[in-house]
């Protein structure tokens, strides 16, 4: 019995793992546009001078890995994983002179568990998104090296969004938001501050199926 359970399983595996239309997988890149949000911060003092720092523009990275997807009837999972540059800005303003963008740049590993429906081409998914921070730079010399602490542990977010298929080409359009709560104080400027230095984005990619 043990035998022909063990013998089964393995041909469920073995066709779910050929049959394209059940499991796919595939190439995927695109763009994502990033923003960092902090807690507005007013005057604060540097020799002679005094500034404000608050959050700035977004910015432009770019994603490329791999999608795969199990799709049973019109119910689908699709696991990813991607390499993922961004970052964000913050807006350092000097009184009486000169304001200063100042950039916050990350690479990190992103992977992705959306789960939906498909609608003949549609999708519509959602789920959650582990990171794990490999490298970052910044231009803000508070977070030095408080940004860091953030590069030791995975992260978690949240993507949701819509996703169109036609024929092995997908197009995904999705917002992603935090989940970890990732806010660091920065008492030597001010009490309360925060930061949150996982940006919210949205992410615009295009996906190949090679099967």
């Amino acid at each position: 019995m043990k035998k022909l359970i063990l013998t089964g399983s393995f041909i469920l595996l073995f066709v779910i793992a050929t049959d394209a239309q059940i499991f796919r997988y595939g190439i995927k890149a695109g763009i994502g546009f990033s923003k960092i949000k902090i807690d507005d911060i007013t005057g604060i003092s540097s020799g002679s001078d005094a500034y404000d720092l608050i959050t700035g523009s977004g910015v432009t990275g770019y994603h490329i890995g791999l999608q795969t997807r199990v799709k049973i009837a019109m119910v689908y999972v699709q696991p990813e994983i991607y390499w993922n540059a961004g970052g964000g800005t913050l807006d350092q303003i000097v009184q009486g002179g000169a304001s200063e963008i100042l950039e916050v740049k990350f690479n990190r590993i992103d992977v992705p568990i959306m789960a939906g429906v498909k609608l003949g081409p549609l999708r519509i998914n959602a789920g959650p998104v582990g990171s794990y921070v490999i490298t970052e730079k910044s231009d803000f010399s508070i977070l030095d090296p408080d940004y860091k602490v953030y590069t030791q542990n995975m992260t978690w977010g949240w993507q949701a969004g819509l996703g169109l298929d036609l024929s092995k080409l997908s197009l995904d359009f999705r917002y992603e938001g935090p989940l970890s709560d990732l806010s660091e104080s920065f008492p030597g400027i001010g009490d309360g501050i925060t930061m949150d230095p996982r940006p919210t984005q949205w992410i615009i990619s295009a996906g190949f199926w090679l099967n």
